[in-house]
C-alpha cells in the first residue's frame, strides 16, 4: 500500500521523491475527503497483453466533475485533400492547431502513438508485429454479409513469452481478447483510468472474464463498457467518464468502484452513423462474428457511444468528421477526454453529489444527446480542466 507522494510501481528505488499513489492502494489510514484532491492515473493498454503503453497522472478535486484532456490525440485531414468550401475554415483552424503546439510534422503523439497502434495490414504486416496477427476481409457469400478484417492476439507468442517469463514449459497466457473482437480500423489498445489501485478495466461481479477466449456475457460487458477503445473503426470515441465510488473515503469496500458512465436508455449512438456506434458485442462465437459485420449497429447488445469520423465520407462530405479546432478555448470534439465524477461518501461522511452533472443524468431527463453533441461539434458543456502533470510513454 501507498500514499500520495511515496514509491509505487514503477518508480526507482533511489528516487528522490515518489510519485502519485495510484496503481497500489491507499494505506488504511488514508482516506479521501471532498474538496482535496485525488491523484488518478490514465493508461493506454495493450488490448492482447494489458500492458501499459502510456501513462499520464493527473489530479482532480473530490467530488468536483472535473475534466482531463489530452490534445494532439488526432491528426486532422490536410486542407489540400479537403474540399474547396471547407478551404477557409481548415486554414483558420490549422493556425489555431500550431498556435496550441499541435504539430503535424509525424513527431505528435498521434502519429508516434495512436496511428501505429490501428488494426491495418500496414500497421501489422505479418504475424511477428506485436504479438498480433493480421487477418483480411471476408466478401461474403449468399448466406454470410461481408465483413471486416481484423487483428487478432498472437497466441502462440504469448505462450512462448509465458514460457520465457516463468521458466515452465507448461505456462500458458492469461491476458488477450477473443479472436474477432479488434476489427480493422480499431486500436489495439483501450483506455484506463486508476485511482488507488482500482482500475476501470477490472473485473465486476456480473461484468468479468475468465480467460482471453471467453465470449459469454460477462466478458462482453467488460469489453464493453470496461475496456474501451479510443480508436474505432477509424473514427474517435473522444470522451468518457469515469464514475468513481467511495465509501468513508475508501476504496477497499466491495461495492466501491471506478467505472465508465454511458448515456442511459440506448441513445448513446442516437444520429450517428451506424458503423461508428460503439457498445457492447452479443455473446458466444455468434455474436463475435456479428460484431465484424459490415453495418453491425443492430447485432449489437447494447448501443453505448458515438464514433468521430477521422475523414470525411466520401458519399456524404458534408457530414462531421475530425477537423481543426477553431478556437483555443475550444473542447475540441476529436481529442481524447476524461470526465471524473464521484458519488458515495467522503471521510466525514458526507455524501458526493458531482455525479448528478454527468452527461447521462442529463440524457435521462431527455434535455439532449451528448454523444450527438460532440458528433456535431455543437457542444458548450462549461468544466475545469485539470492541469496534466506528466506523461510516460513505455512503447
Amino acid at each position: 500500500c501507498c500514499r500520495p507522494g511515496t514509491l509505487q510501481e514503477g518508480d526507482l528505488p533511489n528516487a528522490e521523491k515518489g510519485s502519485f499513489c495510484t496503481m497500489k492502494p491507499f494505506e488504511a489510514d488514508y482516506k479521501l475527503r471532498i474538496g482535496k484532491k485525488a491523484p488518478m492515473q490514465l493508461n493506454l493498454v495493450d488490448y492482447c497483453t494489458d500492458e501499459i503503453l502510456y501513462s499520464s497522472y493527473f489530479a482532480p478535486e473530490i467530488d468536483k466533475f472535473s475534466l482531463v484532456n489530452f490534445p494532439c490525440t488526432y491528426s486532422p485531414l490536410p486542407c489540400s485533400q479537403q474540399p474547396e468550401s471547407r478551404q477557409e475554415e481548415c486554414l483558420a483552424g490549422k493556425a489555431v492547431w500550431d498556435e496550441v503546439g499541435c504539430t503535424d510534422d509525424g513527431t505528435s503523439f498521434y502519429h508516434r502513438v495512436v496511428q501505429k497502434r490501428v488494426c491495418n495490414p500496414e500497421n501489422y504486416p505479418d504475424k511477428n508485429e506485436r504479438g498480433y496477427m493480421y487477418y483480411p476481409p471476408d466478401e461474403g457469400d449468399i448466406d454470410t454479409p461481408p465483413s471486416k478484417g481484423g487483428c487478432n492476439c498472437n497466441w502462440e507468442m504469448m505462450r512462448q513469452k509465458a514460457v520465457n517469463r516463468t521458466g515452465s514449459s507448461t505456462a500458458t497466457y492469461t491476458t488477450g481478447v477473443p479472436d474477432g473482437f479488434i476489427r480493422e480500423g480499431m486500436g489495439t489498445f483501450y483506455v484506463e483510468v486508476v485511482v488507488g489501485g482500482r482500475k476501470t478495466s477490472e473485473n465486476l461481479e456480473n461484468c468479468r472474464c475468465e480467460g482471453p477466449h471467453d465470449v459469454s456475457k460477462e466478458c462482453m460487458c467488460l469489453l464493453g463498457t470496461r475496456k474501451v477503445p479510443y480508436v474505432y473503426n477509424n473514427s474517435v470515441l473522444p470522451y468518457l467518464t469515469a464514475l468513481v465510488s467511495i465509501k468513508d473515503g475508501r476504496l477497499i469496500f466491495k461495492r466501491t468502484f471506478v467505472s465508465f458512465n454511458f448515456e442511459a436508455n440506448g441513445i448513446g449512438c442516437a444520429g450517428c452513423p451506424v458503423d461508428a456506434c460503439w457498445g457492447v458485442p452479443k455473446q458466444g462465437e455468434a455474436g463475435m462474428q456479428a460484431w465484424g459485420f459490415q453495418g453491425f449497429d443492430l447485432d449489437l447488445e447494447s448501443k453505448l457511444m458515438c464514433g468521430i469520423p477521422l475523414e470525411p465520407d466520401a458519399e456524404y462530405p458534408d457530414e462531421a468528421f475530425c477537423q481543426y479546432p477553431q478556437s483555443p478555448r475550444d473542447i475540441d470534439a476529436c481529442s481524447l477526454k476524461v470526465y471524473v465524477a464521484w458519488v458515495g461518501t467522503d471521510a466525514g461522511g458526507h455524501a458526493c453529489t458531482s455525479s448528478n452533472e454527468m452527461f447521462s443524468k442529463f440524457t435521462q431527463m431527455g434535455v439532449s444527446n451528448i454523444a450527438v453533441d460532440f458528433y456535431n461539434g455543437f457542444s458548450n458543456i462549461a468544466t475545469t480542466v485539470d492541469r496534466r502533470i506528466t506523461g510516460r510513454e513505455t512503447t
